[in-house]
């Protein structure tokens, strides 16, 4: 339906000398059928604006949608070229939306509310500022405005450099964001972190990570307030003095470390033939040490910290036998090396990326030896071969039909990941994917697996530590 018919058949209601028009005689569910069949956004707001009635129904079937929850101003403006009805429709969702992810400048953004007349977004939730323009960074004002603006943030994320001012002003933040892998001119500035986490006592998850220079920032004077942290992504420079306070922090979750990007070249030794290799471990050990009782996951790169083999023959993890998620990647050791981790009988997650001999025997060990696994990355691994699948899927048919013997029916395939494998061309020769004889058992998978930055399985030139 078209934007000037609606116009002109549903001006305002009649007056009571007037005839009513047939629409105001439907009931709201008819109503609401009528609004399903609009053609576009435009439509729909000319509806919204005939009447007080109208602009509920449609306000109501935009919530209910949750297909704006999320602002999105420039698609937005495509859908509502006339300024107008763009201003309108931002009016009514005002109080509605909860999610803003930014593109473009922020100062940009923050002016288009100011002339549309959006001082408070009073239910976001989150705000996400990733800027196709590496140099369009966040003023002190802008983050000043965005406070007052956005007075129930929780989870804040900002990629570009930023000094810090005025980030304690969001006094209900719970997850502040401030890491990118890439190039910034300059990182948080001291004064700013100690009054975030001095001040912003409901803080969950502090990413402070520098990617590639030496991070300056201590937490020294801020540790005592992290009573509520759960998530710590810092730079290995940043945790080196505070180590033993970090690992007392009683809501502790998870402590993602970044090495940095500084190595000590001993006299004699030629700059051009150096192994540039970063091999701070101490810091990892002392981890594994104190918190051994705890540890139910931990992810590291054979890549930045090539660790002599046997390494972890005497960790004290082992007698706990709590691991659920365990990423070794980029490794080059024999693969015996693996097999003291199929004792850890509840992992859910093994991610084995690019390792250099490992063999179907291996794996198939871990899917005999550990029946809760759902995850398995194993892509660049080139040793691997098609008949492992078939091996895998013998034993997960078995284990199925064992449980519905004893009366368990409820199982969860395996999530195989598997790009650059040795068995990937197999897979798609033979369209495993939508082969029902693997549909119930193994699912291919072309993502990497959930829950952090890039998948536990692989960790950005550090390793990651999960807590019970």
């Amino acid at each position: 339906m078209a934007e000037e018919p609606i116009n002109a058949a549903l001006a305002t209601p009649p007056s009571p000398n007037e005839q009513t028009a047939d629409i105001f005689k439907l009931n709201n569910d008819c109503l609401d059928c009528i609004f399903e069949r609009l053609q576009d956004l435009r439509s729909e707001v000319a509806f919204a604006k005939v009447c007080q009635r109208f602009q509920w129904i449609c306000l109501n079937r935009w919530r209910s949608s949750h297909a704006y929850d999320q602002l999105d101003i420039e698609k937005w403006r495509e859908l509502l070229p006339n300024y107008e009805d763009l201003c309108y429709f931002m009016k009514q969702m005002r109080p509605h939306i909860k999610h803003i992810n930014v593109s473009s400048c922020l100062c940009t953004l923050l002016r288009d509310l100011d002339e549309m007349q959006i001082y408070v977004l009073p239910n976001v939730t989150s705000f996400y500022y990733d800027p196709e323009d590496m140099d369009c960074y966040p003023s002190d004002r802008s983050i000043f405005k965005m406070a007052k603006m956005m007075p129930n943030l929780l989870r804040l994320r900002l990629t570009t450099p930023i000094q810090g001012r005025y980030l304690s002003y969001f006094r209900h933040l719970q997850e502040l964001h401030l890491y990118e892998d890439q190039h910034k001119a300059y990182e948080l500035q001291q004064q700013y972190l100690d009054e975030i986490c001095s001040q912003l006592l409901n803080l969950k998850v502090l990413d402070i990570r520098m990617y590639d220079v030496i991070s300056k920032l201590r937490l020294n004077n801020c540790v005592d307030f992290l009573q509520n942290l759960s998530i710590l992504k810092l730079n290995l420079a940043t945790l080196k003095s505070i180590l033993p306070e970090v690992l007392k922090l009683p809501a502790l979750k998870q402590l993602v470390v970044l090495l940095d990007t500084e190595w000590s070249i001993p006299p004699l030794a030629s700059v051009d033939s150096f192994d540039h290799k970063i091999r701070e471990v101490h810091e990892f050990y002392e981890i594994m040490e104190r918190k051994a009782p705890d540890i139910i996951g931990f992810a590291v790169d054979g890549y930045y910290m090539p660790l002599e083999p046997g390494w972890d023959a005497d960790l004290p993890i082992w007698s706990h036998n709590k691991l659920q998620r365990l990423a070794i990647c980029s490794w080059t050791h024999p693969i015996e090396f693996l097999e003291r981790y199929t004792c850890m009988t509840n992992l859910q997650m093994l991610c084995l990326r690019n390792w250099t001999c490992l063999c179907d025997d291996m794996l198939v060990k871990f899917i005999e030896s550990c029946p809760r696994l759902h995850h398995l990355d194993v892509s660049y691994c080139r040793e691997i071969t098609p008949k492992f699948l078939e091996r895998a899927l013998g034993i997960l048919k078995e284990r199925v039909a064992n449980k519905q013997r004893t009366g368990y029916v409820i199982t969860r395939p395996l999530l195989l990941y598997y790009v650059l494998s040795g068995f990937e061309d197999y897979v798609d020769q033979k369209n495993l994917k939508n082969s029902p004889d693997y549909k119930d058992y193994i699912m291919f998978m072309d993502e990497f697996p959930v829950s952090s930055e890039r998948g536990l399985s692989f960790v950005d030139r550090g390793y990651q530590f999960e807590f019970e």
